[in-house]
């Protein structure tokens, strides 16, 4: 599930989550867009299972 840039993912959601990935930001502006959001995900993702293979 990934949430709306303003609003999120409502908390009945995320309790309801076996797992919760947040993106952490610094600065004034705490969204991404969510096609950056699931790159982001994807590429840490990536570089997790080729760092482990």
């Amino acid at each position: 599930m990934l949430g709306n840039e303003v609003k999120g993912v409502q908390q009945e959601v995320v309790s309801a989550s076996d797992e919760v990935i947040e993106i952490p930001q610094v600065g004034t502006k705490h969204s991404l867009n969510i096609s950056v959001s699931c790159g982001v995900v994807l590429w840490d993702l990536f570089t997790k299972l080729t760092l482990d293979a």
